[in-house]
């Protein structure tokens, strides 16, 4: 039952009730009850629950946290990317990636001239 524990506390940090997020994604708002008195969880709840709430499955399942893993570069950019809206999130990755295929391309090219 940690898994609760960890989804509250996220719910908690957001400053979001549990019944919003449930009502939000269609769930019963007495779901997380349930858990508690025993009845597991499907899979797919907890997927949902955790892109609800922008946490990794990881995290909620063992508490380690996703960002453990990550430099503190990887950190800082992460922590300036989830300021930004989902609209902007979107934007940013697509500029990333044609930034990305701009090098390949000249990296390609350099290769082929040498």
């Amino acid at each position: 039952m940690d898994y609760i524990k960890r989804i509250e506390k996220t719910l908690k940090e957001k400053k979001i009730t549990a019944k919003k997020m449930l009502i939000d994604l269609g769930y019963s708002d007495s779901l997380i009850s349930t858990w508690k008195k025993g009845s597991e969880p499907s899979a797919i709840k907890l997927l949902r629950i955790c892109k609800y709430l922008n946490i990794s499955i990881e995290y909620v399942l063992t508490g380690t946290a996703q960002t453990e893993n990550l430099s503190e570069t990887d950190k800082e950019i992460l922590c300036y990317f989830h300021k930004l809206s989902e609209r902007e999130q979107l934007k940013e990755i697509a500029r990333l990636e044609l930034i990305t295929e701009e090098k390949d391309e000249r990296l390609d090219n350099t290769k082929l001239s040498s």
